[in-house]
């Protein structure tokens, strides 16, 4: 059986924990409720062999559970970084009308391998300052949300 590819989809190394769980969790349901949207997250590698090693085995997780024919985007620091909001939705709309699905990539505690972060179509910064990969994912979720609500007219609720 095959699964249908959403068009939005958010694929991550671990689960969401306290106190980040609640936050994304509740950005996600908004999320499905304008989208078809789908979170993966795939098993954090223990680090004794090596933070390379590490980053290497997540990213083999993570290659099996992108959504088929995806754009895929891997959050980097070293990536373009949207210049607002607004800018932001200009940009998911721009994939979203290709028909294409749009995978964004959040990588471990140790960072995203270079081999995936190199295979991905473009690399995207969420700004200068460094965070938790937990709450990057927060901060990506409710700005897809932001970015769909632009989209389609709805006020966003504050």
């Amino acid at each position: 059986m095959s699964v249908k590819s959403p068009a939005i989809q958010i694929l991550c190394v671990g689960t969401l924990r306290p106190p980040h769980d609640a936050a994304g969790r509740e950005y996600e349901r908004r999320l499905s409720h304008m989208t078809s949207f789908r979170s993966d997250e795939v098993a954090a590698e223990p680090l004794q062999r090596g933070e390379a090693a590490a980053r290497s085995a997540e990213a083999e997780r993570m290659r099996v559970r992108l959504a088929r024919n995806a754009w895929t985007v891997c959050l980097d620091p070293t990536g373009a970084q949207p210049a607002s909001s607004v800018a932001f939705a200009e940009w998911l709309e721009r994939r979203l009308s290709s028909g294409r699905p749009v995978a964004m990539i959040i990588g471990g505690a140790s960072g995203i391998d270079g081999e995936l972060r190199k295979s991905c179509d473009e690399q995207m910064s969420l700004g200068p300052l460094t965070m938790p990969h937990q709450l990057a994912r927060v901060v990506l979720t409710e700005q897809l949300y932001r970015a769909l609500c632009v989209l389609q007219g709805h006020p966003y609720p504050h």
